[in-house]
């Protein structure tokens, strides 16, 4: 008796330990799964844009959001010009912007640095803004206990990368450049800060014969939108108190832009507030935003 319980407990051991090879063996023979990809495609236009702070004559509203930021963004194409278009409707994220600064850059190689791209920055912050020790010195009660700035202040932009031979440029807001780039910063009616941007293919691709597309290339957008310190007052929306405006201007009304695509920021209550880590952590952090895409063609 005992001897067959002893060859009963052998064969079950034997076949635990043949069905473990087996299926160790199929899952090596499985094939990989492919890898997922946030790759997508330029738009196409047929027309080409009016780079003038507003998001109207854009074809559809922004694809791309990212929620933690309340940005939603786009990248299109003609046969001429890459376009670039920022938005959002939150006025925390809006001081953000234009008292924290922003860049854009484009990576013709489609890798998501900024090493060997080309760059737009505009708002700058105060360590790259050429005027703005000027400014402090003129008007020190605008800039003591770090009393929000407007749009109106920021006057300069720079470009990154497009001349070798100089790789910062500095030009006042408005003003055109020798690369062709335009840029422009405002407030749609609805009151969403748009950023619209025009680079011409030819300065991201110089060697590139121009009578033929640019659709086989894929680039690299990155959003730089830079954190303010954590003592930066900044405005609450929604909870409890009355909201107090920023002094950024720009259009009111009600909405947000595009169908269906609302957009808010609940950080806390009152109407500024400063230093507080937890509720504002995504305004104090620098965000670093990337989308892949290939170029469109006819």
């Amino acid at each position: 008796m005992k001897r067959s319980i002893s060859w009963c407990i052998i064969l079950c051991t034997a076949v635990i330990l043949a069905a473990g090879c087996s299926s160790s063996r199929s899952s090596e023979s499985a094939p990989a799964q492919p890898a997922a990809t946030d790759k997508g495609s330029a738009l196409w236009l047929t027309q080409p844009l009016t780079i003038d702070g507003s998001d109207k004559d854009w074809p559809a509203a922004p694809r791309y959001s990212v929620k933690e930021e309340n940005v939603h963004y786009d990248i299109a194409n003609d046969g001429q010009n890459l376009y670039i278009l920022v938005a959002t409707g939150s006025k925390a994220e809006q001081q953000k912007i234009v008292q924290g600064g922003m860049s854009v850059w484009v990576n013709t190689k489609a890798d998501k640095s900024n090493g060997d791209a080309v760059g737009i920055g505009y708002p700058l912050d105060a360590h790259s803004d050429p005027d703005h020790n000027l400014m402090a010195e003129a008007q020190p009660q605008r800039y003591e206990n770090n009393k929000p700035v407007t749009l109106e202040d920021k006057r300069f932009y720079t470009l990154y990368g497009f001349n070798k031979d100089s790789a910062i440029q500095n030009y006042t807001y408005g003003d055109s450049n020798s690369v062709g780039v335009v840029m422009r910063l405002d407030y749609n009616t609805a009151g969403a800060l748009i950023y619209e941007a025009a680079i011409p293919l030819k300065a991201l691709y110089p060697q590139h014969n121009t009578s033929s597309s640019y659709a086989a290339n894929s680039i690299a957008v990155g959003i730089f939108i830079e954190g303010l310190p954590p003592n930066t007052r900044v405005p609450h929306q929604g909870g409890g108190g009355s909201p107090v405006g920023v002094g950024v201007g720009g259009g009111i009304g009600t909405g947000g832009f595009g169908s269906g695509m609302g957009l808010g920021l609940s950080i806390g209550s009152g109407a500024f507030g400063g230093g507080r880590r937890n509720s504002n952590q995504q305004l104090y952090d620098e965000a670093q935003i990337w989308k892949v895409v290939q170029l469109a063609g006819r």
